[in-house]
């Protein structure tokens, strides 16, 4: 009875029992509106779309991610944050501003999410080979698809934000990143993404592949094509509020002595990294809320019949997903300019130019 208490009492395993709860609350009452409105009752886009935002804001009420800024905002004095102790496990399962949990918070979230990834490229591969019974096309385009997606946003990019995470306030000597709650608030919309996107799956899957290009994209059918979406844009908006938090941690929180050219060769790919992040991940978000707005509202932002351009979501997604290449492999090249140096026991040759040659990368590399 004890473990179970313990387990119902985790901030985790609230929300997300709250999420679900606010889900069909909001799925129930845009089925109503839509009654009021003499319309059909049910509708999977709008209905399921607006019942997930809100199953999602009730998620991060309850686990008590605005409770600091609620206080702020109505003028009440903001609680005194109590500092769990560091040999409880349950710390990594409830909201917390130290860097540290939260950096093995990403990077777990990041491992549990690996495997499942590793299936679906395992099915495919076993389909291709002819060792299972064939798969359907669109079963098979849209386990792949679901794959891509996981691997790129769900499990390398909240890896890299862990790893950031624990390492960059220790190798800059900072207390903590700029801002503690808002890096909270970063990984705690990790978790709903990742759900959604691997219950696309559940939902009828998507045929698109893993970019997602409208009119297949815009005129899929099944309800999956929108959990995707919405899971995406919310890992999107995890990235760039991540990467406003590194920014500043990196330039104005620097110990005493800690100048550019004294830091860590990893803190220069981190730079280089988040900084590649804040720019362009707005514009595949963007092109991700397009879509689903198309989807959900009729908006024919790349219908051509009613005045929108095909090739703008291309143009987009694009702009993003190229550099998004650096992204994932210049945080490895920092690692490595660590690690190498260490165990060789020498100063690493060339530091500036290393240094700059990562800065140099994201710059050319987003041309």
């Amino acid at each position: 009875m004890r473990t179970i208490k313990v387990i119902f009492s985790l901030a985790m395993v609230k929300g997300l029992l709250a999420g679900l709860v606010g889900t069909g609350a909001g799925a129930g009452l845009t089925m109503l509106i839509r009654l009021a409105m003499k319309l059909p009752a049910w509708n999977s886009g709008p209905v399921l779309t607006i019942g997930i935002l809100i199953g999602v804001i009730t998620y991060l009420a309850v686990i008590g991610i605005f409770n600091y800024w609620f206080r702020w905002a109505i003028g009440s004095q903001p609680r005194e944050e109590s500092i769990p102790p560091a040999n409880r496990w349950t710390r990594y399962f409830n909201v917390d501003t130290n860097h540290k949990v939260i950096g093995v918070q990403y990077v777990a979230t990041s491992l549990i999410f690996l495997p499942f990834a590793v299936v679906l490229q395992l099915i495919g591969r076993l389909d291709l080979s002819k060792l299972i019974p064939s798969l359907s096309p669109n079963v098979y385009e849209s386990i792949i698809s679901d794959h891509g997606l996981v691997m790129l946003f769900i499990v390398v990019l909240p890896a890299w934000a862990g790893l950031m995470n624990y390492l960059i306030p220790l190798m800059i000597g900072a207390r903590d990143v700029a801002f503690p709650r808002l890096n909270a608030f970063s990984y705690w919309l990790l978790p709903p993404a990742g759900i959604l996107v691997a219950c696309g799956l559940l939902a009828g899957g998507f045929d698109t592949g893993w970019t997602v290009y409208p009119p297949l994209s815009s005129g899929f059918e099944h309800a999956g094509m929108n959990f995707v979406l919405l899971g995406i844009y919310l890992s999107g908006l995890s990235s760039i509020l991540g990467a406003i938090n590194f920014l500043t941690t990196i330039f104005k929180m620097r110990a005493p002595g800690m100048t550019l050219f004294r830091m860590p060769i990893f803190v220069w790919s981190a730079l280089a990294t988040v900084g590649l992040s804040l720019v362009f991940t707005q514009f595949v978000a963007m092109a991700f809320l397009m879509v689903l707005l198309e989807r959900v509202l009729g908006m024919g932002f790349f219908n051509p019949l009613l005045g929108g351009q095909p090739l703008l979501y291309q143009y987009l997604f694009w702009f993003y997903s190229h550099p998004a290449v650096y992204i994932m492999i210049v945080p490895a090249m920092g690692v490595i300019s660590e690690i190498i140096p260490t165990f060789a026991r020498r100063t690493i040759f060339g530091y500036k130019f290393i240094a700059f040659s990562s800065l140099a990368i994201a710059l050319f590399g987003s041309l």
